[in-house]
């Protein structure tokens, strides 16, 4: 069967392209059984409009979405088009996931996909091929004629080993490693223990039976890096697990393992209560040039009282800070905007970055997510009305929310100045080069620097 995969990925801030983790295992789980894939990368409102060229030319007998809530109405867009493909039409993603309502709402769209997709999917082939019944497959709600079938579903896949590695060339993979200044994506691990109210995960966490968290092997992890140096020009790794130190002993083997066989440095993700010197050690040895940490907020009631967190200042600062003495550089993930939250809790992150220090840092404005605990707080709080996915603006750059405590205006002033407030004591270049990164022109004046982003890079982030 051929199946066409279509990614919406339009209008996010930054340059690099994207490799979609879901669609290349699907990709490869799917051609493992005999099909044949393809992809339509959705990039702007001029892809949207392609869809019916690129389905005419491949004659796809199923087309799959996936989509992030802010991404969704892209969907609903290419299927409102003028061009009706003649193919059945899945979407997942952990938008539909939480809010499988939605196949009511998009004409031209016949399932959804709730969880994992792989087991899923290939049900779907077969009951395409006229193999299986239709509307009893596990995971999916199917939308047939005027009825809709709502179908459980599986448990999580447990043995995460015995799937294929991800299918890279479903993407043009060498152009989105360049696009990142060298640098190629790994995610070893499926699954986050943690129950953060401004995350998917806990609410992806109740749709599925089994063990949400799991990992693969050291051996695979190692097999998997082997076969992308092999076949790509990598400068850098990023292994972008939720939580990279989660499981100290798999942590110090896996440090082990790879400086027996590769010598590439790799950036990690990882929280910063759970990080000790050892592990510091391990992965300085090994090669890792840099150590991304979530700080969020810098108000410890609020984290923990709205957001779920409970590390305390004094951890995060203890993290970074093991992290830095180790010789690794660091990158603090912050959020603005939350509900309920004001202008002296944002200061506060302001604040916690500015005596950390870290060696670059990410701000995002809250952007709320469907089965997640701070969408359902800003709705019973007044905040939100309507359909917060329908915005047009890039995701994470504005808000959706009205809270009378802290405005609209008030929340993208403190996005804007974040970096600035951050280093103008310690960096003026670097504050200003921020200042500059997070302004409505930002990614406009990057495209003119493009010449010098690698100079740009080493001098902001010093990797």
């Amino acid at each position: 069967m051929k199946i066409l995969f279509v990614y919406p990925d339009v209008n996010i801030k930054g340059a690099a392209l994207s490799f979609q983790f879901g669609l290349g295992h699907l990709s490869a789980f799917l051609k493992r059984h005999g099909h044949e894939t393809f992809l339509h990368y959705v990039r702007s409102e001029a892809d949207v409009e392609n869809f019916g060229r690129i389905t005419r030319d491949i004659s796809p007998e199923l087309i799959c979405f996936t989509a992030t809530s802010a991404q969704y109405k892209y969907v609903k867009n290419i299927l409102a088009g003028s061009f009706k493909p003649d193919a059945f039409t899945v979407c997942g993603g952990s938008h539909v996931t939480l809010l499988p309502e939605e196949l009511e709402n998009t004409p031209g769209l016949d399932a959804v996909c709730r969880g994992e997709g792989e087991y899923p999917l290939l049900e779907l082939t077969k009951a395409l091929c006229g193999d299986r019944e239709l509307t009893d497959i596990p995971g999916l709600w199917i939308k047939k004629g005027n009825e809709i079938y709502r179908n459980s579903s599986p448990p999580f896949i447990s043995d995460i080993d015995a799937l294929p590695f991800p299918d890279r060339g479903l993407f043009d993979y060498q152009s989105v490693i360049d696009s990142d200044f060298g640098t190629a994506l790994f995610m070893f691990s499926r699954g986050c223990p943690y129950n953060c109210t401004f995350c998917s995960n806990h609410a992806l966490r109740q749709v599925q039976q089994g063990r949400y968290v799991r990992f693969r092997s050291i051996e695979k992890c190692m097999e998997e890096i082997g076969n992308v140096l092999a076949g790509y020009r990598v400068r850098t790794l990023y292994f972008n697990d939720d939580v990279f130190t989660l499981k100290k002993e798999h942590v110090m083997n896996f440090c082990r393992e790879y400086k027996k066989g590769f010598s590439l440095p790799f950036h990690i993700n990882t929280r910063a209560e759970i990080l000790d010197g050892e592990i510091c050690k391990a992965l300085k040895e090994a090669g890792c040039s840099r150590v991304n940490i979530g700080i969020e907020c810098g108000s410890e009631d609020f984290r923990r009282e709205v957001l779920g967190r409970t590390m305390t200042n004094a951890e995060i600062i203890k993290g970074f800070r093991l992290v830095s003495d180790a010789g690794i550089k660091t990158k603090s993930f912050n959020i603005v905007g939350f509900p309920e939250e004001t202008p002296s809790v944002a200061r506060e992150t302001v604040k916690l970055n500015a005596a950390i220090q870290p060696d670059s840092l990410v701000v995002y404005i809250f952007e709320p997510y469907p089965g997640t605990r701070l969408l359902d707080v800003a709705r019973e709080k007044g905040y939100l009305d309507g359909n917060p996915w329908e915005e047009p603006f890039a995701p994470r750059t504005d808000t959706v929310l009205e809270m009378p405590e802290f405005s609209r205006k008030q929340i993208r002033r403190v996005y804007e100045n974040f970096g600035f407030n951050v280093y103008r004591h310690s960096s003026l270049m670097k504050a200003l080069f921020y200042r500059v990164y997070y302004s409505r022109y930002g990614d406009f004046v990057l495209k003119l620097l493009s010449p010098f982003k690698k100079i740009l890079r080493k001098w902001i982030m010093g990797v």
